[in-house]
């Protein structure tokens, strides 16, 4: 009977100590399931390495990369840098054998970030460059913009603050230029970060000054979204926690019923042993039946705990996989957010490019015409390399009787912002030259007069008080004013020099060392060089982007001892040769490295008898009076030189309603009319115009690609309409059909 008794009271015991292991491993159970994630991403990287595997042996390339980046991405969301590395180097290597570009630039941007990671900040830096090569190649700004942000970030870390300065400067002027505030409020961040490094702290707090600036606009835009993800935050927290009041209420009670089971328990031992020593001389029959009925009973009771405690578990289980399965919901329908953004990016960028293709084939219809070149200078050429669509540096000339202006001018910055200070430099350089030739004499033209003029131009027009905030805008020039009858040249510049190569030696003649732009010594004088000519001299002027270009070995400047050696040693070959081998010299010295800046070399050979370039006779139109109604001030200059050399009368006005009122009161051969206008556009004003005066020659100036402007000037009564940019060859046969 002891015997009995002693087995139930150490099932009891044993009961006590299996609910106690089971409510552990209830407790621990989080960390169970992170087990199955673990082994369960073993298995998932397994599987992936046998299909590449299979794709390697049946020599599918393509499918193979692929897994490659499955795995890597695998070992790298997993914290295994090295691994991921080893696997994206192999995608790598057989995307580039694909020539898969795209490909290639993202598992070089991966590479970048992990050798960060890693340390190995050498490697970092390798692989973003070939990323941003690509990039560059690619015309991708903003990709270059975060490229150079991320190689900034490894060069900080290394301690190469300027080279990240460098680098960030050119981030942030892309990220202003496609509208990217995020983007440029991180590189004024870091370009902070990295003056502070250098001491430079007034620098570093003014950008921190423009990034917080940007930040306190951008924490506006996002304060609602901010809010109601917090509101969002609470409430999901508020049920966690009630939750986790419920579980531990539910736990609590389970321990106190395991304690009320045991004291039973050993009550009920107890009282067995007083039952067992009082009657010991009662039949063992019916002791054996009780002590049978009762351990029947505890085999029910604990098996009935034990299923209790299961669904207990299955359910605790089930309530994780549905907070699972609404956290993948939710990271989907952000995926799917994140690639409306991207879409919306794409076709915004899109629209940018076109915008900015459609700005260059403007800026080259305002650039001399091989034509006039051809017709103007004997033996020439032109090197002329923009470092993006559209460029900063230009060249211009402009020829009087017997003397030719020739200009070579490099304007601050390079893309759309160098290319809008051009713009307003050809502007200029028009309305000065034509202004001095007329109202004075051709040869009372001055190169000194002429840059001090433009200086104070382009002040006037930039608003430019000195004041240490405003852009420094401007340009540097070379302007030759060449009389081939009296074999003399005028030379002034604005920093950059003439170069005059003759019988082997070379003579420099330094421009001022000043810009067209505010500048401490804006109220001195250009100098004036006056220079005798003789036949077969070889003059070349350039914007600085050939000499400052980083190239060869050692990844250094090509420099102005290395170019003058290079163009005494050319100077008496073809023109055309000349050009040659100085497109060649630049891309061998420049080679995988980006172009740094603009590129323009202008050289021609001095003889004493030229091309005369005066228009066609046929184009002579001195007894007709053309009206021009257009309100752009540079518009109105190309098309005054245009019809420069035609003797016609031209008369300007700005508005369609000043076109109406000039041709009630005046005769008008033919009206040039542009569409956008203030007060009355050209539509309008074309159909008031041929409401009184049917006999009128209207030619609408329309915008290229625009299929319905030519509809719109036909059904307003236009006669005819001119596609800008304008062909000069193709709108002086147009408007000889209209006035001969």
């Amino acid at each position: 009977m002891r015997f009995k008794s002693y087995n139930i009271l150490n099932m009891c015991k044993l009961y006590i100590r299996i609910c106690i292991l089971t409510l552990m491993m209830i407790v621990s159970l989080p960390s169970y399931s992170q087990q199955a994630l673990s082994d369960a991403t073993k298995s998932k990287i397994r599987e992936l390495k046998q299909l590449v595997e299979k794709y390697h042996n049946e020599g599918n390339q393509k499918e193979e990369a692929g897994y490659l980046n499955q795995v890597a991405y695998i070992y790298w969301e997993n914290n295994n840098g090295k691994e991921a590395a080893d696997y994206f180097l192999k995608s790598l290597e057989l995307n580039r054998s694909l020539k898969n570009f795209n490909a290639v630039k993202n598992l070089c941007s991966n590479l970048g970030f992990i050798y960060s990671e890693l340390g190995d900040y050498q490697k970092a830096i390798d692989y973003f460059y070939e990323n941003l090569k690509i990039n560059r190649s690619q015309k991708k700004r903003p990709d270059i913009a975060s490229t150079l942000q991320n190689i900034a970030q490894v060069q900080f870390d290394i301690r190469s603050y300027r080279e990240a300065i460098a680098n960030l400067e050119e981030a942030v002027g892309i990220a202003l230029e496609y509208n990217d505030m995020k983007l440029a409020q991180s590189c004024y961040l870091q370009l902070a970060g990295n003056y502070e490094k250098l001491g430079n702290t007034q620098k570093s707090k003014l950008n921190y000054e423009k990034s917080a600036a940007i930040l306190s606009q951008l924490q506006k835009k996002q304060l609602e979204t901010i809010e109601q993800q917090k509101n969002v935050a609470e409430s999901q927290k508020n049920l966690a926690e009630i939750r986790a009041q419920q579980n531990a209420q539910q736990l609590q009670s389970t321990m106190d019923t395991l304690a009320e089971i045991k004291e039973s328990y050993w009550e009920i031992q107890l009282k067995n042993e007083l039952i067992a020593k009082e009657n010991e001389l009662k039949d063992l029959a019916l002791k054996e039946e009780i002590s049978s009925r009762n351990a029947d009973r505890l085999r029910f009771f604990f098996a009935v705990t034990a299923l209790v405690l299961l669904i207990f578990i299955l359910l605790l289980i089930y309530n994780q996989y549905r907070r699972n399965k609404k956290a993948n919901n939710l990271l989907k329908d952000q995926n799917r957010e994140i690639e409306k953004q991207r879409d919306l990016a794409n076709e915004q960028k899109k629209k940018i490019t076109d915008s900015i293709l459609y700005s260059q084939r403007i800026q080259n219809a305002i650039l001399p015409p091989k034509r006039l070149l051809n017709d103007l200078l004997n033996e020439h050429f032109v090197l002329f390399i923009p470092k993006d669509i559209v460029s900063g540096d230009f060249y211009w000339l402009s020829q009087k009787e017997n003397i030719l202006v020739l200009v070579a001018a490099d304007c601050t910055g390079h893309g759309v912002p160098g290319a809008l200070m051009s713009m307003l430099g050809i502007a200029f350089l028009n309305e000065i030259v034509n202004k001095i030739a007329i109202n004075r004499h051709i040869n009372s033209l001055q190169s000194d007069e002429i840059l001090n003029e433009l200086r104070r131009n382009i002040i006037g027009s930039l608003h430019q008080t000195g004041d240490k905030e405003e852009p420094k805008d401007g340009m540097d020039i070379s302007l030759c004013i060449i009389d081939f009858e009296t074999k003399k040249l005028q030379f002034s510049g604005a920093h950059n020099p003439l170069y005059i190569v003759r019988n082997g030696d070379l003579v420099q003649y330094d421009g001022d060392k000043m810009p067209l732009s505010y500048h401490k010594n804006k109220d001195l004088p250009f100098t004036r060089h006056d220079i005798s000519l003789k036949d077969n001299d070889t003059l070349y002027i350039f914007s600085d982007g050939f000499i400052d270009q980083f190239g060869g070995d050692k990844g250094l400047k090509f420099l102005v001892k290395n170019f003058k050696e290079l163009l005494v040693r050319i100077h008496q070959k073809p023109m055309e040769e000349q050009k040659e081998i100085l497109t060649d010299t630049f891309n061998n010295w420049k080679g995988d490295r980006d172009q740094l800046d603009d590129v323009l070399v202008i050289g021609f050979r001095f003889a004493k008898k030229k091309k005369t370039g005066k228009t066609e006779d046929r184009f002579m139109w001195q007894n007709k009076q053309i009206l021009i109604a257009e309100d752009t001030d540079v518009n109105y200059f190309l098309l005054a030189e245009a019809l420069r050399q035609t003797n016609a009368s031209l008369i300007r006005v700005k508005t369609g309603k000043e076109a109406v009122e000039f041709c009630k009161n005046n005769d008008v051969d033919l009206i040039l009319m542009d569409i956008n206008m203030p007060e009355m556009n050209g539509y309008e004003a074309t159909s008031v115009i041929k409401g009184f005066r049917k006999d009128i020659p209207v030619i609408v100036q329309t915008a290229l690609n625009v299929s319905d402007e030519k509809e719109k000037s036909m059904e307003a009564g236009a006669d005819d309409y001119i596609a800008k940019p304008i062909d000069m060859k193709s709108f002086l046969i147009k408007l000889e059909h209209y006035l001969d």
